[in-house]
């Protein structure tokens, strides 16, 4: 009996898994603006077809006709009935439209109504391809600050620890994998600094950088990949709504200095330990371009503000800095070629 039992249970559960991986059905009605050939009419219904759309009617349009998806059946395996408006040679749906041939492009708005539902289609998209609420959702997330020390710790114990901050799922594409477990150590302290800055810092660092995205039928996640042309990815830090001297006053304190053969790293790092104002090098651009941190840099005697400082030692070397702020409006200066 108790074989039975298992049996039984075990039959019901495949049965379950079966039905919630079956995609919803996809039902078509189109609507023609003008008149076809029935050759015409039989070449989009075996196209659509093939597409994925289960059930496809192809009649004259009505003034009343208008794209519009429809839910039938119970929400976890939903029928969707789907109205599209035939113009020319081109077929408008909720939230896109093809034309006849385009069969990639028909396939991924029939997975995109299967994989986030109707609503999510017409949804208007920003930044990253989003929403304004994922945007919101992702802004508060790397808003939150980075509690431990970083200085010191390996690169790939930094990108750990960052990333357990979020509430969010974090995906790495393959070919960004050895660069972010390295274990070089990561220099510059981000404690304190936004998360979402301070992981764009430390993978700036390696060569990569991170974006939000929102897979089909899955939730918003932030993504890890190496830098591709016009490809939209979180900044390190952000341009200040305030000028310079508001955004970060400690910078524009006045005193007397002269420095005389002292390497650029040195420099800056006894100008850091005096400002609230933290820094952080662009490395990697810094290692690209040849620039060496060693290299020794003069300032004249005088009385100077620490800005004006940095501005002509950086020079010398062919860096410069620049004011911006994290997600939380706290200033940072970052140096690079």
């Amino acid at each position: 009996m108790t074989k039975r039992v298992t049996t039984a249970t075990l039959f019901l559960i495949l049965a379950l898994s079966t039905r919630q991986a079956t995609a919803a059905v996809v039902d078509l009605e189109v609507a023609m603006e003008t008149g076809l050939p029935i050759t015409r009419i039989k070449a989009w219904a075996s196209f659509l077809q093939k597409a994925g759309f289960t059930n496809v009617q192809l009649r004259s349009a009505k003034l009343t006709d208008m794209p519009k998806v429809k839910a039938l059946g119970r929400k976890e395996s939903p029928t969707y009935v789907v109205t599209g408006i035939l113009a020319g040679d081109t077929l408008h749906l909720p939230g896109g439209k093809f034309k006849y041939g385009q069969i990639d492009e028909a396939k991924l708005w029939i997975k995109r109504l299967q994989g986030d539902g109707a609503t999510e289609l017409t949804t208007q998209k920003g930044a990253y391809g989003l929403s304004r609420d994922q945007i919101v959702e992702v802004y508060d997330q790397l808003t939150l600050k980075v509690k431990t020390a970083t200085a010191g710790r390996t690169t790939k114990e930094v990108i750990r620890s960052i990333s357990r901050i979020w509430n969010l799922q974090v995906s790495v594409d393959p070919a960004a994998r050895t660069q972010l477990f390295s274990e070089v150590p990561f220099n510059d302290e981000l404690q304190g600094v936004t998360s979402g800055t301070a992981m764009a810092i430390v993978l700036k660092s390696t060569g990569l950088i991170m974006l939000p995205d929102k897979p089909i039928g899955s939730g918003v996640r932030i993504r890890i990949t190496k830098p591709v042309k016009d490809l939209e990815f979180w900044p390190v830090g952000w341009e200040p709504s305030q000028n310079p001297g508001k955004t970060a006053p400690d910078l524009f304190n006045e005193l007397s200095v002269e420095i005389k053969n002292t390497e650029i790293s040195k420099t800056v790092k006894a100008i850091g330990q005096r400002l609230q104002t933290p820094i952080f090098f662009d490395y990697a651009s810094i290692a690209k371009r040849g620039i060496n941190l060693d290299k020794k840099v003069n300032v004249p005697a005088g009385k100077i503000f620490y800005k004006k400082i940095l501005d002509i030692a950086l020079s010398q070397a062919g860096l410069h800095c620049k004011v911006m702020v994290d997600e939380a409006n706290q200033p940072l200066l970052w140096i690079a070629p």
